[in-house]
């Protein structure tokens, strides 16, 4: 409440116990003010460099991806690989791209897929079949040979005999055209081949005597000897087991010493029912006195060489280590390839007192304990045989 006074003037009414407040006065802060501007600028910089380090690092990525996918797309740095591709029956585009990428021929299917379209190469439009293709061609030239039906490669259907030799089987392999005879025995005798059974193998040109594993393959005309005689090593590792190395070691034999014995097997014993009996019989020598000399044939035929004919007492005669009508004991290395059947054998002989055997016409044979009962059983065989 206000009243004026007498001389005119406005006086304000005090209120008992409020002291009177002075006069509020509109301040200005620039000191404040100015640390404000200042902080908006340091973040406005901050912010513009981190904007540009971000488009340059875009920049980067992006150039270099462009980099990358042009290497991949015109070949200019790729390095050469021979690659088998097989393409399939009425693969797609897409289908083509990835296969490619996964066999390592590309890097990107997705451009791969568009260059075909490029190209007008339809869905389906690649013939099924294998082909060679060399991981430094570009996508052009990748095209091309997958559209031409010289680069196909004809497959070849191969059965490897239980207790074939190397020898035998190169010259199988020659034969069937898989591989030339002088790259095959380059690899037989100096390739390394990095498996596991290679802790096995011999020396030379019998150096992977029983550990080429025989069995039905499929290979390439014209195909590499270490690609050939690398799956057959690898066969052999995934069939000898851990399992049948502990069978070895129960038996204190190494297990070299097992694959000499299922060669003898395999080459001695024609039917499979035989194996273990002919297996027990090897055993009963290997641990006599009396009878020390396996006096195998196959051994001696091993040396003399594959022809299919008898043995004569001079061939008997050889003084070989793998002669083993002249040394005790067994020969140095296997004398074939064996089987499964012959390598079970090997490790679980039948327990007998056979200490000979002599082959029927038809393959059996008939086992013996004594060295009489065994000539009886020759002149019967003999008698059969002229009769």
């Amino acid at each position: 409440m206000s009243y004026e006074n007498s001389s005119g003037g406005r006086h304000s009414e005090r209120r008992p116990g409020r002291r009177e407040q002075p006069e509020r006065r509109q301040e200005t802060r620039p000191a404040a003010t100015g640390r404000t501007r200042k902080r908006k600028g340091a973040f406005g910089c901050l912010g513009a460099a981190t904007y540009l380090l971000f488009i340059l690092g875009v920049a980067i990525v992006l150039s270099t991806f462009i980099i990358l996918v042009a290497n991949d797309v015109f070949a200019l740095t790729k390095e050469s690989e021979q690659v088998t591709v097989t393409i399939e029956e009425n693969m797609s585009r897409g289908d083509v791209s990835h296969l490619l990428k996964d066999q390592g021929v590309i890097k990107y299917p997705t451009f791969f897929t568009l260059f075909q379209k490029l190209k007008k190469v339809d869905d389906g439009s690649i013939k099924a079949g294998d082909y060679v293709v060399d991981a430094a061609l570009d996508y052009n030239a990748i095209i091309n040979v997958l559209k031409s039906t010289q680069n196909k490669k004809e497959i070849v259907a191969l059965t490897i005999p239980e207790g074939y030799t190397t020898e035998q089987i190169v010259e199988l392999m020659v034969e069937k055209k898989v591989c030339d005879e002088e790259s095959l025995w380059d690899a037989v005798e100096n390739y390394d081949f990095d498996y596991d059974c290679m802790e096995y193998a011999g020396e030379g040109r019998r150096r992977l005597e029983g550990l080429l594993f025989p069995d039905t393959y499929e290979f390439y005309v014209g195909d590499s000897a270490p690609n050939v005689f690398g799956r057959m090593l690898k066969n052999f590792d995934a069939k000898f087991t851990d399992a049948m190395k502990g069978l070895a070691d129960d038996r204190g034999k190494s297990v070299r010493d097992i694959l000499i014995i299922a060669s003898l097997i395999e080459r001695e014993a024609k039917l499979a029912a035989e194996q273990e009996t002919v297996a027990g019989v090897i055993y009963n020598r290997l641990n006599s006195s009396s009878y020390p000399y396996l006096e195998i044939d196959a051994t001696v035929q091993y040396i003399v060489g594959h022809k299919g004919e008898e043995l004569t007492r001079a061939d008997l005669e050889i003084d070989d280590p793998y002669n083993t009508y002249k040394y005790k004991g067994l020969p140095p290395g296997p004398i074939a390839n064996p089987g499964l059947g012959a390598i079970t054998a090997a490790l679980n002989p039948e327990d007998h007192g056979y200490y000979f055997y002599v082959a029927r016409a038809d393959g059996s044979h008939i086992f013996s304990k004594t060295l009489d009962e065994h000539n009886v059983a020759v002149a019967k065989v003999q008698a059969e045989n002229n009769g």
